[in-house]
C-alpha cells in the first residue's frame, strides 16, 4: 500500500486565506468610513441631533402663524375660550387698546392664548350650577384635561412669548406663590401705587402689587363685550422679562409694557 502523509505547513508561513464566493473586498473608502464611525459615532450622531433640532426650529419660526402686536394670556374657569367667535371678539376688543401698529403691518392686532383651568373650588361650583328650577345642569370638569391645561399654561407662560396676563384669582395666586416672576405694578406708576392695585404681603413680610382688579379698569367698565366674556374678579398682571422668547427683547416687551400701562388705568 502507498503511504499516505499529512502535508506538513511550512514554518513561519502564514497560510493565504481566500475570500468566500460571493464575498467582495472593501475598498480603502469604506475601511476608512468604518474606522471613522467606530471612533466618532457618537460625535456624529450628536452633531445631526442638534442639525436636525435646529432645522425644525427654524423651519417652525419661519413659517409661525403672526402673534400680533402684542401677545395676551387668558387663563381660567372662562367659557369663551371654547368658543372661537368669543375669543375673536375679546381679541378685537383689546386691539382696540394698542397705542400703536407695533409690527407696522397696516393692522393693530392682539393675540389671545387662551387656557380653560379650574381650581377645585370653581369645578365644584360648575358642578353644583343649577337652573331657575333648581334642577342641576349635569356640567363637570374633566379632571385629567383640567390637569393637562394647567401644565400647558405653565409650561407656555416658561416660554417668554406672552407678557399681559388675564388670570383667575386662583392662577394669580398660583404665581404669586411659585416666584418672582410678576412685575410690581407700582413700579410702573409715577406717584405711588395705584388705586385699583391688589395688595399682596408675601411670606417675608413685605408688601407688593402685582395685579389689577379688572373690575376697577376703563377696560371692565367700557366695553360690554369684556364684561361678558371675562368675570369681574379677573386680574390683570404683568410677568418680569425672561431669558427666553420675545420678553428676552427689550424693545419687544417694552411695548408689552406700555400696552399694559394703558389697559390698567
Amino acid at each position: 500500500m502507498e503511504d499516505k502523509r499529512r502535508e506538513e505547513k511550512p514554518s513561519g508561513v502564514e497560510p493565504v486565506i481566500t475570500p468566500r464566493s460571493g464575498e467582495r473586498q472593501h475598498g480603502k473608502l469604506y475601511r476608512w468610513l468604518d474606522n471613522f464611525w467606530y471612533h466618532h459615532k457618537w460625535a456624529v450622531i450628536v452633531t445631526l441631533f442638534i442639525a436636525v433640532v435646529l432645522t425644525v426650529c427654524i423651519v417652525q419660526m419661519a413659517t409661525r402663524e403672526g402673534d400680533g402686536d402684542v401677545s395676551v394670556v387668558a387663563a381660567g374657569p372662562y367659557g369663551f375660550m371654547t368658543d372661537e367667535a368669543g375669543l375673536a371678539s375679546l381679541q378685537q376688543c383689546l386691539a382696540t387698546y394698542l397705542p400703536a401698529d407695533y409690527d407696522e403691518n397696516g393692522a393693530k392686532e392682539v393675540r389671545v392664548y387662551s387656557f380653560p383651568v379650574f381650581s377645585e373650588a370653581e369645578a365644584e361650583a360648575l358642578a353644583n350650577r343649577t337652573d331657575e328650577n333648581g334642577n342641576n345642569l349635569g356640567l363637570s370638569v374633566d379632571g385629567y384635561a383640567n390637569t393637562q391645561e394647567y401644565q400647558r399654561f405653565s409650561q407656555y407662560i416658561t416660554t417668554g412669548e406672552a407678557a399681559v396676563m388675564l388670570l383667575s384669582p386662583w392662577l394669580f395666586e398660583e404665581l404669586i406663590g411659585r416666584s418672582d416672576c410678576l412685575v410690581d405694578v407700582a413700579s410702573l406708576v409715577d406717584g405711588g401705587v395705584p388705586a385699583n392695585a391688589i395688595v399682596t404681603q408675601k411670606a417675608d413680610g413685605s408688601i407688593g402689587y402685582y395685579g389689577i382688579r379688572l373690575c376697577e379698569t376703563k377696560l371692565w367698565r367700557d366695553n360690554s363685550a369684556i364684561r361678558g366674556k371675562l368675570p369681574e374678579d379677573t386680574v390683570l398682571c404683568l410677568m418680569m422679562p425672561t431669558l427666553l422668547g420675545d420678553n428676552a427683547d427689550e424693545e419687544h416687551y417694552n411695548k408689552s409694557v406700555e400696552y399694559f400701562g394703558i389697559l390698567m388705568q
